[in-house]
């Protein structure tokens, strides 16, 4: 894989505790940033998945707006896959939420 180069900019705050978590954590900057980025971009693509049977079902329900049909009605999340989103979200748990 080859190694590209490109720059950010953000306040001098934010650069020095991204250095100091970067120390903490033994890396390099770029490293450290890499790896961050990573874990973001997996929990987004983990949200993106388990959201995607009612993204289709959305789709779905719109193309058939009257007709009288809807597509998605039984579609829910597992358990499991609801306290992901929770988690990944910072929010209550979803059954607690409710009540």
């Amino acid at each position: 894989m080859a190694i590209v180069r490109f720059s950010i900019s953000m306040p001098a705050e934010v650069r020095d505790r991204i250095r100091e978590h970067a120390a903490d954590a033994g890396l390099d900057v770029s490293t450290f940033l890499a790896i961050a980025a990573q874990a973001q971009m997996d929990q987004q693509d983990r949200v993106r998945e388990i959201f995607e049977p009612f993204q289709k079902a959305r789709t779905e329900a719109e193309e058939q707006a009257g007709t009288g049909v809807w597509a998605g009605d039984d579609i829910e999340p597992t358990e499991r896959e609801q306290a992901e989103v929770d988690a990944i979200l910072g929010s209550a748990p979803h059954n607690e939420a409710a009540a």
